[in-house]
């Protein structure tokens, strides 16, 4: 089988970008009781989970998904990237929220894995653009018959 489809690798790749950000860390907590991670799952026991993360984290990899196996449909294609873009933004202002609420009891630093969400987003925007490229040229080729 050979992809085709430019857009479908960039899919592809979202999911497995955001499917690794599930494992990760995210934000770190300095307590007087001693550091503490919060991410999506735990991990070996280093890592508090968050529920909410981990319900938005697992809703775009399974969108994501489903966005690549609907090839066929393009108008549906480029709705789910948009849904997938707004989940995206939703994920990075409850893990923002989190950290500000905690920034009054903890120092909080941010860990390097914050830049997969927005990798996982530029990926999905460069897929809609290809969507839309393939729309357009179709089209264009039915206007010509």
């Amino acid at each position: 089988m050979q992809i085709q489809r430019i857009q479908s690798v960039y899919l592809f790749f979202a999911a497995i970008v955001m499917a690794v950000f599930t494992f990760l860390p995210v934000i770190g907590l300095t307590t007087a009781k001693g550091v503490e991670t919060l991410g999506a799952l735990e991990v070996c026991g280093i890592t508090t989970p968050m529920l909410l993360l981990l319900c938005l984290d697992v809703l775009i990899v399974v969108l994501l998904f489903i966005t690549l196996f609907k090839f066929r449909n393009l108008s549906f294609q480029m709705i789910l990237c948009k849904v997938n873009i707004l989940l995206i933004v939703s994920l990075l202002l409850s893990l923002a929220i989190t950290a500000f609420m905690d920034r009054e009891q903890a120092e909080v630093s941010i860990c390097w894995t914050i830049a997969l969400p927005f990798v996982a987003m530029v990926l999905v925007l460069l897929a809609h653009k290809g969507i839309s490229h393939d729309k357009k040229l179709l089209s264009s080729s039915d206007r010509l018959r």
